[in-house]
């Protein structure tokens, strides 16, 4: 799924906030913005679910862009249950940008086609199986909220940690920021697409830029922040898009259609890859480019 869609506002910060207080507040905002987008259904709609695992990956970027004053082996663990909690809903999420995307085109580019109804009615059917059984979104915001509730490192310093809690937030945002900034650089440089685990690194390395980025640019020229968050989404986009297709190949596979039409479908899903593969040198480049808005 395009990753400039419907992105989120992140909570403004002020100036002379310490590392501590950033640390709360935006926990805090993150926490209110799950709730915004919980519900009871037991079916949760493609928007929830997305909103749900965005809003657990900003809390997963937070901890680890803070875990320099953070205790590690709490962390961690917190991070990992996190991740489970939104993997709950992975295969969900990836029967939605299926529906959405690689079936939304095929629709749009050629409505009457006899197949794609056959493709449509297996892919829904497929999406309701993968749903988490026995839980809804509600109950699963409400486990994490308690669990970032109940970790007391979270709240206030441990001693040996206490020092980092009370530097300026600009200082130490100004760092963090920098240090991706240069890693990514790096790695965008270097990257063979067709190396997955390469690929999938560089992937890890965008969101671990994009998401603290976001987080913290009101504390910097959020102008200059503006242009450069759009070079970072548009590489982000066409990572994204690639491991979409991908993802949507085994997808096809498990769908058992008909031979005709699972040729339809990876065929177009081969003519999208070769597209966004043309697109990266362009956007890799814009990357490696930007001006920063942090210095």
């Amino acid at each position: 799924m395009d990753a400039r869609a419907r992105q989120p506002a992140a909570s403004r910060l002020e100036a002379d906030l310490t590392v501590g207080d950033g640390l709360k507040e935006m926990l805090a905002g993150a926490l209110a913005a799950l709730h915004r987008h919980e519900g009871p259904a037991r079916a949760p709609g493609p928007e929830a679910v997305h909103r749900f695992r965005i809003g657990l990956r900003r809390l997963r970027s937070i901890l680890s862009a803070f875990a320099d004053v953070l205790p590690d082996v709490e962390r961690r663990a917190l991070g990992d249950r996190l991740g489970a909690a939104a993997q709950r809903y992975g295969r969900v999420r990836e029967w939605d940008v299926f529906l959405a995307r690689t079936v939304g085109q095929l629709r749009q580019t050629m409505p009457e086609h006899p197949a794609l109804g056959l493709l449509v009615e297996r892919a829904l059917a497929a999406r309701r199986k993968a749903l988490p059984q026995g839980d809804t979104l509600k109950a699963s915001i409400a486990a994490v909220e308690a669990a970032v509730e109940e970790a007391p490192w979270l709240h206030r310093p441990t001693d040996l940690l206490a020092s980092g809690w009370e530097r300026p937030l600009a200082h130490y945002a100004g760092e963090l920021l920098e240090k991706r900034h240069r890693k990514l650089r790096r790695a965008v440089k270097q990257v063979e697409l067709a190396d997955q685990i390469a690929f999938h690194e560089l992937r890890l390395r965008v969101k671990k830029l994009r998401y603290p980025a976001e987080l913290l640019k009101s504390l910097f020229d959020e102008r200059g922040a503006a242009a450069y968050l759009e070079r970072l989404v548009t590489l982000q986009s066409v990572l994204g898009g690639l491991n979409d297709a991908l993802a949507d190949q085994a997808l096809v596979a498990a769908l058992r259609l008909p031979l005709e039409t699972q040729h339809l479908v990876l065929g177009w899903l081969g003519h999208e890859m070769e597209s966004l593969r043309q697109r990266f040198p362009d956007a890799a480049h814009a990357v490696r480019g930007a001006k920063v808005f942090w210095s």
